[in-house]
C-alpha cells in the first residue's frame, strides 16, 4: 500500500498526487534530493501507534499523519531524533500524534537519503508492542554483544603465550565486529547519545568492512599453510580490501554515489565471500582441519550475505529480521573461530614443542659420542671454566692399542663402552643434571681418553675419588669381572678448579696424566692448578698411587 516518488524540494514532494507516485516494485529506487513515500491504510487505525523506519543517514525528514476527519499533523524528524528514539536493529520510532479520529494515511518526505530503506522499510506498530520489543530486543543485543567480549579476553591470553598473527587478526575481527554491532544495533546511543547520525552511519559500515577484512585474514591463519592454495589465498586477501575501497568512494563520492553506493557496498562483500568459500573448499578437499572450523564459522554469515545480495539485486526491501540474522552470523563467526583459534593454537603449540624437542635431540646427538653415549669432545670444549668447588679428571686406558691388536676392534669397542659405563655409573651426578658441564658429567675426548667434571672442594677428595675409579675399572675385567672382556687399567691426571679457564685446567690435568703414564701407569697424579706450567706434584699416600701396570 506504499508508493514513492521524487521531487526537487520538500513542498514539491508533498504536492505530488497519488497518480504521480510509483507503486512498482522498484518504486524506492529513486535518486532525487527529496524522496516521498505515501502509505494509504486499508484499515483505519486508532491512536497509540509508533511509526518506525531505518536509521540510515539522511539530512532531514517530515512525516505527515492524516486522519479520517481530514486533519493532518506534521512531525519534523531531525537526525538527532534517531538517537533519542532509537529502536534495536538500526531503527528509530516516531510516535504517531494522538487524535480522536482514526489514522488513514502516512506521508514521509526524506531529504537526501543514503539508502532506499529509509523510505522503504517503514512500519507501524503499537506503542505497547514497541515497548515490549524494545526491552526484549535490547536484552538480546546486549547478550550477543557480551558474547563477543569473551573472545577478546581469550585472544589476549593466547597471544601472550604464542604470538601468532592469526590470533591478533582474530582479536581485531572480534573487536571490529563488536563495534559494528554496537553502532548498527543502536546500543551506541546509550553510550554516546549525542553522536551525529552521519558519523554513526559511516562508522557502522566502516567497522563492517574492517570486520570482513580481518575475517579473511583469520581464515587464512586457521587453515594450515600446506593446504592453502597461494594464488587463491592472495586473491581472497586482496578482495577483502574491496569493501574498504567502496567505503572510501562513498565517503568522498558526494551526490553522485549517494543512493547507489549502498548497494555497491553490499555487493562488495560478495567477492571475498566467494573466494573464502573456494579457499575453504580446496583446503577441505586436501584434508585441512582448520578448513572444517572455518566452514562451520562462516556458514551462517555466508547464508545471510547471500540472502542480502539476492534481495539487493531484486530491488525489494530487506525484511526486518535480516539485521538480527547478520548479528547472529557475526556472533557465530566470532565464537566458532575463537574455538578454532584454540584448536589451531594447540596444534601450533604441539608443533612448536616438537620442534624444540627435535632441536634438543639434534643438539644432544651433536654433543654425544656415538659409541659410548657419553658427551663428546665438542661438548667438553663448550665448558669455558673450571669453577671453584669443581675438579677435572682426565683418564686414559693403559695399553689400549695392545687390546685392539690382540682381541680385535670389536672387543676394543666393548672395553671402551664398559669403561665409559663404569665412569658414568660411579661418579656422583649432582641433582640429576645432564651432560652440560655440571658436576658428574663424563666425556669421551677421543680414542681411549676420557674426562670428567666432579664436585669436590679439596685435593685429597679429588685424589680419593680418582683412585676409587681406578680400582673399580681395574677389577671389572678378567675372570672375576665382566664376562668375555679383558682386564684393563686406567691412568688419571686430575686438577682442582679455582675458576681457571678450562683449557688451562685441561693442560695441567693432561700433563699430570702423562706423568702417570711415565711413572708406571695404573695410578693417579694431580696437576698444579695455580701454575699450569709447573711440574705435576705427586699426591701423598701409597694407596693413592696404586700399583704399577703392565
Amino acid at each position: 500500500m506504499t508508493c514513492a516518488g521524487e521531487a526537487g524540494s520538500m513542498e514539491e514532494a508533498f504536492a505530488l498526487t497519488r497518480e504521480q507516485l510509483s507503486c512498482a516494485p522498484d518504486r524506492f529506487d529513486v535518486r532525487g534530493p527529496f524522496v516521498r513515500s505515501s502509505t494509504q491504510l486499508k484499515t483505519p487505525l486508532d491512536s497509540g501507534l509508533a511509526w518506525q523506519t531505518n536509521a540510515a543517514n539522511f539530512r532531514s525528514m517530515l512525516v505527515r499523519f492524516t486522519y479520517a476527519d481530514g486533519r493532518s499533523r506534521l512531525v519534523d524528524v531531525d537526525p538527532q531524533m534517531t538517537a533519542r528514539n532509537w529502536f534495536p536493529g538500526n531503527r528509530f520510532s516516531v510516535p504517531v500524534p494522538s487524535s480522536q479520529a482514526d489514522l488513514v494515511a502516512i506521508d514521509a518526505v526524506v531529504e537526501r537519503p543514503f539508502t532506499r530503506s529509509v523510505a522503504g522499510a517503514a512500519r507501524l506498530t503499537s506503542l505497547a508492542d514497541s515497548e515490549r520489543e524494545l526491552y526484549s530486543r535490547s536484552l538480546a543485543y546486549m547478550f550477543m554483544f557480551g558474547l563477543l567480549i569473551l573472545p577478546l579476553l581469550y585472544d589476549g591470553l593466547f597471544y601472550r603465550v604464542l604470538r601468532q598473527g592469526f590470533v591478533l587478526w582474530h582479536f581485531l575481527m572480534v573487536a571490529t565486529t563488536s563495534l559494528f554491532m554496537l553502532f548498527s544495533s543502536g546500543l551506541v546511543n546509550e553510550i554516546l547519545p549525542d553522536i551525529p547520525l552521519d558519523l554513526r552511519w559511516r562508522l557502522t559500515s566502516l567497522f563492517q568492512a574492517l570486520s570482513a577484512g580481518c575475517g579473511a585474514m583469520v581464515i587464512a591463519g586457521l587453515i594450515e599453510k600446506r593446504f592453502l592454495p597461494p594464488r587463491l589465498t592472495m586473491a581472497m586477501m586482496v578482495s577483502a580490501l574491496l569493501p574498504l575501497i567502496v567505503k572510501f568512494i562513498a565517503t568522498f563520492g558526494g551526490e553522485l554515489t549517494r543512493i547507489t553506493i549502498n548497494n555497491w557496498f553490499v555487493f562488495s562483500f560478495a567477492p571475498v565471500v566467494i573466494l573464502i568459500s573456494i579457499v575453504v573448499a580446496v583446503a577441505l578437499s586436501r584434508g585441512s582441519r582448520g578448513a572444517r572450523w572455518a566452514l562451520a564459522a562462516m556458514s551462517g554469515l555466508m547464508l545471510v550475505v547471500a540472502w542480502r545480495t539476492v534481495v539487493a539485486f531484486s530491488g525489494s526491501s530487506l525484511p526486518f529480521p535480516i539485521n538480527d540474522m547478520v548479528f547472529a552470523g557475526f556472533v557465530l563467526l566470532s565464537l566458532v573461530t575463537a574455538i578454532a583459534v584454540g584448536d589451531r593454537f594447540t596444534g601450533l603449540k604441539h608443533e612448536h614443542d616438537e620442534a624444540q624437542m627435535r632441536a634438543i635431540r639434534m643438539g644432544q646427538m651433536a654433543n654425544t659420542d656415538g659409541l659410548t653415549g657419553l658427551a663428546n669432545r665438542r661438548a667438553f670444549d663448550m665448558v669455558r671454566t673450571l669453577k671453584t668447588g669443581q675438579g677435572l679428571l682426565v683418564a686414559d686406558i693403559d695399553h689400549f692399542k695392545q687390546v685392539n691388536d690382540r682381541e680385535g676392534h670389536q672387543v676394543g669397542d666393548a672395553v671402551l663402552c664398559n669403561v665409559a659405563g663404569l665412569l658414568k655409573g660411579h661418579l656422583p651426578a649432582m641433582d640429576g643434571r645432564e651432560d652440560d658441564g655440571s658436576p658428574g658429567c663424563v666425556y669421551r675426548l677421543g680414542g681411549e681418553e676420557f674426562a670428567a667434571i666432579v664436585e669436590v672442594m679439596e685435593d685429597h677428595q679429588l685424589i680419593a675419588l680418582a683412585d676409587r675409579l681406578r680400582e673399580i675399572v681395574g677389577r671389572s675385567g678378567g675372570e672375576e669381572g665382566t664376562a668375555g672382556l679383558p682386564q684393563v687399567t686406567i691412568s688419571l691426571g686430575v686438577v682442582l678448579g679455582r675458576g681457571q679457564m678450562m683449557h688451562e685446567a685441561f693442560g695441567a690435568a693432561d700433563r699430570a696424566l702423562y706423568r702417570a703414564k711415565r711413572e708406571g701407569r695404573n695410578c693417579v697424579r694431580i696437576g698444579d692448578a695455580d701454575d699450569c706450567n709447573a711440574d705435576a706434584r705427586v699426591s701423598q699416600g701409597s694407596t693413592t698411587f696404586g700399583r704399577a701396570g703392565a
